[in-house]
């Protein structure tokens, strides 16, 4: 889609509020990856190590 969003003179956002919140994104399904995906790999290792 070519659609661009407008400009809201209510809500101005500037690049650096929106870098910031990218990378609070990017950093939140980070985190969410590794306690989802974490936990069952060292269960698994420690069940293979006893």
């Amino acid at each position: 889609m070519t659609n661009q969003a407008k400009p809201n003179l209510r809500y101005p956002a500037c690049p650096r509020v929106q870098r910031i919140q990218d990378f609070l994104l990017l950093s939140s399904f980070g985190l969410w990856a590794a306690v989802l995906g974490l936990p069952p790999v060292l269960a698994l290792h420690l069940l293979m190590t006893n």
